[in-house]
């Protein structure tokens, strides 16, 4: 794989890159998290866009320096993030020993969680940066794996409508599995497949606001129950403070956001029903309004009948 580093004064490069690294880190040390960087990067923005950027990179004259300064910042924090853990103990003859000099001490595990937790958060907003200056510049996303215009939640400003995720379009990308599942399981099954292909129709009876509200509610259950709860900006999700470190506050953390994935799966059910309840109204209204149409038997007012 061709990456957008090379060894040549890659230490200080990644220093400046990242802002808070210490450490003079060898390029092969960090080699294998920078390829697997890349390829989570290349599954955002396509491989075409990346092969575009991969001739570019040292043109300090591109029209995308910026763009590739992005990418390069992205991979570079992620990198980090999957090589830290593994720095933080010293492989040796006498087994695996904890790093530790005379000016330095080992940090304890809760800080040591925080600072992950940290980078993991920045590394979200990062990638929410580098989305947002993708759509500015109308710089396609990754198409093979995301599709979303067709959706009832056919975009963030629309999914804000209903929900603020304060502007995250990473978050909106890895809730699209969860609209794409609702529309299948949730509003299909409810409306029919020509009552879905027909949004006109459902603006008209009243049900497609309905829908789109149930839709991120769903969105949002699912993703509180699946994915990474650093992936949802701070204030999206809250947790009750405490000073208790370690499993404790993990456990209730956990509790918590179960019960807020439950609150948004009850709205959801909510606006389900109210979709059910229009669409059962309007039915009996339309077979109501239709005339009752008795076949021709052949009789006229003349004939006669026989009365048993």
């Amino acid at each position: 794989m061709n990456l957008l580093f090379s060894q040549e004064n890659f230490s200080s490069e990644f220093k400046n890159l990242l802002g808070f690294v210490d450490a003079d880190l060898k390029f092969n040390r960090l080699k294998s998290a920078l390829k697997s960087a890349t390829e989570e990067i290349i599954e955002l923005i396509g491989r075409k866009q990346y092969e575009l950027l991969l001739h570019e990179v040292n043109d300090l004259s591109s029209n995308h320096r910026e763009y590739i300064d992005l990418i390069k910042y992205a991979i570079a924090l992620k990198a980090y993030i999957i090589y830290a853990p593994v720095a933080d103990l010293a492989v040796t003859n006498n087994g695996r020993l904890m790093r530790r000099d005379e000016h330095n001490v080992s940090a304890f595990q809760w800080q040591i969680e925080a600072n992950n937790e940290g980078l993991e958060r920045l590394y979200y907003r990062h990638l929410d940066t580098l989305l947002s200056y993708m759509v500015a510049n109308d710089i396609e996303i990754n198409q093979e794996k995301y599709r979303y215009s067709h959706l009832v939640i056919p975009n963030l400003a629309t999914f804000e409508n209903y929900f603020n995720i304060e502007g995250s379009h990473y978050l909106y990308l890895r809730l699209i599995p969860a609209l794409r599942e609702f529309e299948q399981n949730e509003i299909l099954p409810r409306l029919g497949t020509e009552l879905m292909q027909n949004k006109q129709r459902q603006i008209e009876i009243g049900i497609f606001s309905n829908i789109q509200n149930a839709a991120v509610c769903y969105a949002m259950a699912w993703g509180i129950r699946r994915l990474n709860v650093q992936l949802f900006p701070k204030g999206v999700l809250q947790t009750t403070q405490t000073t208790n470190q370690g499993t404790n506050k993990k456990q209730t953390a956990r509790l918590e956001y179960w019960e807020t994935a439950k609150i948004f799966e009850d709205d959801c059910a909510k606006y389900l029903l109210k979709v059910e309840k229009i669409i059962d109204a309007t039915t009996k209204i339309n077979t109501k309004n239709k005339a009752l149409k008795l076949p021709d038997l052949g009789f006229c007012q003349e004939d006669g009948f026989v009365d048993v």
